[in-house]
């Protein structure tokens, strides 16, 4: 899981700082592939907004779900 220094750690996607009362998303470390499409959000933290403002990001939620979807069900 993603390592999280809040008022330090910095958004994957618009660079600005994780601050204590703001929605955030941590992704765990689930690839080693660079072409993987969700690669960026791997092993990081994101702003939940910057998620949800585009579709990659919207994707990358479910893709979240579904992870631990997989893990809940061993």
């Amino acid at each position: 899981m993603a390592i999280l220094f809040l008022n330090q750690s910095e958004c994957t996607v618009c660079k600005k700082t994780l601050n204590e009362g703001q929605k955030f998303v941590l992704f765990p470390a689930f690839t080693s592939d660079e072409n993987n499409k969700f690669y960026i959000f791997n092993d990081e933290a994101v702003h939940r907004s910057c998620l949800e403002r585009t579709e990659l990001g919207k994707e990358a939620l479910l893709f979240l779900e579904e992870i631990h979807q997989s893990k809940n069900n061993k």
